[in-house]
């Protein structure tokens, strides 16, 4: 049996017998399913400047169902410093001491405990380019017609480094800036998950 044939036909099995299919995309992007955005992983690196200090680290988020989010950060080195789990209802924190903190305000329990806030409403939008639908916003736009720049709820988003995964444009380097804040995301690997 020739290579394309049998491509085509563990394709068609797998599609038979209901299994997701993951496809390669640029930078080892990934996307699960075929349909519309259900949820979302990024992978990469996190960089946070104020006039407190700065500090770095890699990072994990995840989005499902549109609002649960759960988002490890790493030192350097690997290191779980926290993990993060939100829902509309309710944000849990835990630190690598174990030490445990819940709140119903996302920002302000990160701003108490990791030093800096991170606004866990607006994020699932504004990773992907997105405004929060509900709330005013401005929007700029590149040469391109990607997103360049963003502003809602007191934040100014920037974007670069735009790709394609699973039929959507995601951006690669992601800055937020509130005040004297300044957040930089650089996405490694983005995973879709999308109805099948």
């Amino acid at each position: 049996m020739k290579k394309g044939t049998r491509i085509v036909l563990w394709c068609a099995l797998s599609l038979l017998s209901g299994c997701a299919l993951w496809s390669p995309g640029p930078q080892g992007d990934l996307t699960v399913g075929r349909g519309a955005v259900q949820g979302w992983r990024l992978e990469g690196r996190i960089a946070v400047r104020q006039p407190t200090g700065s500090e770095s680290g890699q990072l994990e988020w995840q989005l499902h169902d549109g609002t649960e989010q759960h988002l490890e950060l790493r030192s350097p080195l690997g290191t779980t410093v926290a993990l993060v789990d939100s829902s509309p209802v309710q944000t849990h924190l835990t630190l690598s001491d174990h030490r445990d903190y819940r709140a119903s305000d996302p920002t302000t329990l990160t701003q108490t405990v990791l030093g800096y806030a991170l606004p866990l409403q607006g994020l699932p939008w504004w990773l992907r380019g997105r405004s929060d639908p509900a709330l005013p916003a401005q929007m700029e736009w590149d040469a391109e017609h990607h997103p360049q720049r963003l502003s809602q709820q007191g934040w100014v988003m920037t974007y670069a480094n735009w790709r394609v995964v699973g039929g959507e444009w995601l951006p690669g380097m992601i800055r937020l800036v509130r005040e004297d804040l300044q957040i930089r995301i650089k996405v490694d690997h983005w995973v879709l998950e999308q109805k099948e």
